[in-house]
């Protein structure tokens, strides 16, 4: 573990980042619709709450536009974020099965959530190839993760 000048410890990065750090990735954005309300949440009033899909900034209407936005930029992987993805399940599942059968398994896919999803649910994204996801658990529940379904989902994870 390495520390840097400003205190912060790492290891190393993920798949998902090394790809991103690549400008490699494109960003999925499956809905704006959230029920949380997370101090940090950088999404426009055209996302918020909406019921909107966009790869990078394109407006998606089909999953042809999904293709085409990843052909145009090579992508070597997805984030698949919102909103809260997870929300959409069927939709999330719809679109890693599609990413995966036309650019193969190694195409690199994964997801943030800010919810803790059941074992079944995280059965579900795995089977269908979803390689990371990644934990946005809400502030008040840091500093007691243990026993909370949050500690249960990662555990499963």
């Amino acid at each position: 573990m390495q520390v840097d000048e400003s205190g912060s410890y790492s290891t190393f990065l993920p798949d998902g980042c090394l790809c991103c750090r690549k400008g490699a990735k494109m960003v999925l954005f499956v809905t704006g619709i959230c029920r949380k309300t997370c101090f940090f949440c950088p999404l426009s009033v055209e996302r918020k709450n909406k019921d909107v899909i966009f790869a990078n900034e394109r407006a998606v209407y089909s999953d042809s536009d999904v293709l085409e936005e990843a052909r145009s930029m090579n992508a070597e992987g997805t984030g698949i974020t919102g909103g809260e993805p997870l929300l959409e399940l069927e939709r999330v599942i719809h679109y890693i099965h599609l990413l995966k059968n036309e650019f193969g398994k190694n195409h690199h896919i994964h997801l943030y959530t800010s919810t803790a999803p059941s074992e079944n649910d995280l059965k579900e994204l795995a089977d269908a190839g979803l390689d990371e996801i990644r934990f946005h658990p809400p502030i008040e529940i840091w500093k007691k993760m243990s026993g909370s379904s949050y500690e249960k989902s990662l555990s499963a994870a």
